[in-house]
Formats: structure tokens, C-alpha cells, sequence
């Protein structure tokens, strides 16, 4: 069994072919080898026919009156040789070649006969004629050489195949011409499917289908239902779980946060900052879920237009202070970039790159932690500039062969030492896709820390 539909197809229509074909040129080869003989049959038997004319009786006695100039025009051809007799009633030879008297052949009056023989060694056709001498019967022979009979079978084989041959190609053409024709709505379903994201479970564009593939399309459709149904459970179920986990996290980190301000015994100090450390992270967590979670379910909303440039000036509010208190250098190198998307999840898709960073970032007094975000455009190997956000910072980075696995939902590469939970470049990529976008991990300058672009098609 064949992997290809196409290629099974031809495969069966060839052999059909190649079994059909060579009785159909045997019967069309005989029957058009036939019809010759017979032309040239017809033709020996009309000469024969012309001499029985010259049989004469003449005061009793049978005479054949041939001219030379009728005996040299039966006589003459460039391809054979033709012989003829005329033998009176009692098998006697009134005129033409002895050899033809043999054998005796006995014909009804008006008879007329056609069969193969022998003149010395040279293969004949002849035409035997029953000729009225009176009351009695006289006979004319007419024969002549295959020759021109064997070179008619020769041209009417080498036409036949080589007609055949012509037949065959453009048959095959033809076959495959209709094979592909045929198999185009397969392939339009095909390219739907792999042009397709993994959020994007709208019903297959049917156009002009054959019946014979609507039930696929309809299984197909169903499944996409039943697909979307799902991961819309799923993503309420996400959703309302980090809701409700939010206001119980919110007190609990408030409250943790309200012990390290209050009078407490030293003993529980450590223990209270590692519950108000392990609440944050949780309660990020949540956040990352959620935000997660609304990715998914506005990935096919349209977009609206929105300047990267807005979006991290709305960020560098709420994240400079942060960054302050963690004691990191957090810049902005802005420049418009203008794109078409939903601005709160562009929003949380920086917001994520600057937590990793704040997390993942190193400093001390001498080189203090340093992060920066730039916007803008750039330029791709001289096409349209595009516009791109990222986030550099002089972290230990990422090893190249981690890069493919960090966008994996909650992995962390091995050796990592920031609280975080490993969905921030998960979400990342997830809305990056929404928006057509791509992500891109690079070295930070000189070959320290992290860089993360993310690159948008341009705005339109």
C-alpha cells in the first residue's frame, strides 16, 4: 500500500492500463491487418475475374485471347511476383504458368476461392475462379508473391505501436492532469490544516468540495468543536481558578507582609519571609495563569492599532519602582513601533519579560543588576523594518541548548536561582503567536546575560 492517495491512483490506473491496453492493440492490430488482406485480396480476385472474361468457346473449342500488353500490366509490380493460368475443362492449360496447375481443385459453377500455397519455394496467395466454357467448367489461377502483403503487416505494426506509445503518454498525461485536478480539494484542506494555529479552531472553508469529501470535512469540523469546547473548559476552569485563588493569596501575602512590620520574636523572623517570599511567588503564579488563560481566549479577537512605545511607558510606572527596591538599573531606549494587536496583552507579555529579568539579573556594588527595554524598528536583511520590543539584562542568560525548552510551560532550566515559576516565557511566546509575532533569544552585550526580542509583522 502506497503512503501517497495520488500515487496509488496512478499506480492502479497504469495497471488497468497495462492490462488492457495490449488486447486492444492486438484486436485493432488484426483487424486493420485483416482489412488489408482482404483490399489485397479483392484485387487478385478482380484480375482473376478480368481473365475468366477472355475465356472464349469458338465452334466448340475453348480459346483465351490475352494481349501483351494486358499479360505485362498483370504481370508488372515492384514489391512481387504474379503468376496466372487458365486450365480448360478437363484441367488442360490453355495459357500461363504450368506451375499453378497444381493441384487439382475442384469449384461449383460461379465459385470463387482464396488460400495460401506454394509456387516452388515462394509463398502465394492465390485466387481460384470457376469459369463457364459451355456446359462445362474452366478455371483461372491467379497468384502472387507476400511481398507487399508481409511490408503493409510490417508499416501497420510499427504505426500501431508507435501510436500506441503516443496513445500511452498522453494518456498518462491526461491522467495525472485529472489525479491532481482531482486531488486539489485534498490539498486545500491540507494547507488549511498546516497553516493553521494551535488557538485557531474555526470550521474548514469548504468551497466547491466533491461529496466524496464532505463527511471527512464534517468529521474534521466536529472534531475542531469538540477541540474548542474543551480547551474553553479548560481555559474557564484556568481562569476562575486563579480568580478565586487571587483575593486569599492578596490577604495572605498582606498579612505576611504586616508580621515582618510588627513586633515579633526573632525565632519566626526567617519563617515569616519565606512564607511572605513563597506567597509572592504563588501569587504570581496565579497572575501568570490568568493572564494565560485571557491569551488564549482573545487570540482570535481582532486586533486594534497600538504603539510598542506606549506600552512600555505604561510599564516603566509600575516596574521602575520595583526595580528600585530590588536595587537593578531599569532603562528604556524608546522609539515608536507601532503594530496591531490587544493592548493589555502586549502589556502582560512585557511585563513577563521584566519580571524575568528583575528575577534572573545579577548585581552587586561594583557591577549592579542591569535591565533595559528598547522599542523601535528594525530592519531585516533589506525588507520592510518591523517592529520589535526587548528585554536585555546581565543575568547568566540562557545556555543554547536550553533555549528551545524554556518556553515549555512551567520548565526551568537546570541551575536556575530566580522564584520563578516558569511560565513567563511560556505566556511570552503564547501571546507573541496571537499577534504573528516571533520571540528570539539572544546573547546580552558582550556575551553577558539575556536578550529577548520580540519581533511583529509590521502594522497595517
Amino acid at each position: 500500500m502506497l503512503g501517497s492517495l495520488k500515487a496509488t491512483l496512478m499506480l492502479w490506473v497504469v495497471l488497468v492500463t497495462v492490462v488492457i491496453a495490449p488486447v486492444r492493440l492486438f484486436f485493432d492490430l488484426r483487424g486493420q491487418l485483416q482489412r488489408t488482406s482482404e483490399a489485397y485480396d479483392v484485387g487478385l480476385s478482380d484480375w482473376a475475374l478480368a481473365l475468366g472474361n477472355l475465356v472464349h468457346i469458338v465452334d466448340g473449342r475453348v480459346q483465351f485471347d490475352l494481349n501483351e500488353q494486358t499479360e505485362q500490366s498483370l504481370r508488372t509490380s515492384s514489391t512481387d511476383t504474379t503468376y496466372y493460368i487458365v486450365l480448360g475443362p478437363g484441367g488442360e492449360r490453355l495459357a500461363g504458368d504450368a506451375p499453378l496447375g497444381a493441384p487439382s481443385i475442384l469449384l461449383a459453377r460461379g465459385e470463387r476461392r482464396m488460400f495460401n500455397t506454394h509456387v516452388g519455394k515462394s509463398p502465394v496467395r492465390m485466387a481460384v475462379h470457376a469459369v463457364e466454357c459451355g456446359a462445362r467448367l474452366c478455371q483461372v489461377r491467379v497468384a502472387e508473391t507476400l511481398g507487399k502483403r508481409d511490408k503493409a503487416r510490417s508499416e501497420s505494426l510499427a504505426l500501431t505501436l508507435t501510436l500506441a506509445l503516443v496513445f500511452a503518454l498522453v494518456f498518462a498525461l491526461a491522467i495525472w492532469l485529472v489525479v491532481r485536478h482531482a486531488m486539489q480539494p485534498l490539498e486545500s484542506v491540507n494547507e488549511q490544516l498546516a497553516q493553521r494555529s494551535l488557538d485557531d479552531l474555526r470550521p474548514l472553508r469548504r468551497g466547491r468540495m466533491p461529496s466524496e469529501v464532505q463527511p471527512l470535512l464534517n468529521a474534521v469540523d466536529q472534531l475542531l468543536q469538540r477541540v474548542a469546547a474543551d480547551a474553553s473548559r479548560q481555559r474557564h476552569f484556568i481562569a476562575d481558578a486563579a480568580h478565586q485563588l487571587r483575593t486569599p493569596l492578596t490577604s495572605l501575602r498582606t498579612e505576611a507582609e504586616l508580621a515582618l512590620l510588627e513586633a515579633h520574636p526573632p525565632a519566626v523572623h526567617a519563617t515569616l519571609e519565606r512564607v511572605h517570599r513563597s506567597t509572592q511567588r504563588v501569587a504570581r503564579a496565579a497572575d501568570q495563569l490568568l493572564a494565560l488563560a485571557r491569551s488564549e481566549a482573545s487570540s482570535t479577537e481582532p486586533g486594534e492599532p497600538v504603539d510598542l512605545k506606549a506600552v512600555a511607558q505604561d510599564a516603566a510606572q509600575d516596574w521602575v519602582p520595583r526595580a528600585l527596591e530590588r536595587g537593578a538599573d531599569l532603562g528604556f531606549q524608546l522609539d515608536a513601533a507601532p503594530v496591531r494587536g490587544r493592548r493589555h496583552l502586549l502589556g502582560e507579555l512585557l511585563a513577563n519579560l521584566i519580571h524575568n529579568a528583575l528575577e534572573y539579573a545579577t548585581g552587586d556594588a561594583q557591577r549592579p543588576a542591569r535591565i533595559t527595554v528598547r522599542t523601535g524598528l528594525r530592519a531585516q536583511g533589506g525588507a520592510e523594518p518591523r517592529p520589535m520590543i526587548e528585554v536585555e539584562d546581565n543575568g547568566p542568560g540562557i545556555a543554547p541548548e536550553e533555549r528551545s525548552r524554556v518556553f515549555e510551560r512551567f520548565y526551568r532550566a537546570p541551575g536556575s536561582v530566580g522564584a520563578g515559576s516558569g511560565l513567563g516565557l511560556a505566556i511570552v511566546r503564547d501571546i507573541a503567536r496571537s499577534h504573528g509575532a516571533t520571540v528570539e533569544l539572544l546573547d546580552g552585550e558582550d556575551g553577558c546575560g539575556l536578550r529577548v526580542r520580540v519581533v511583529f509583522l509590521p502594522a497595517s
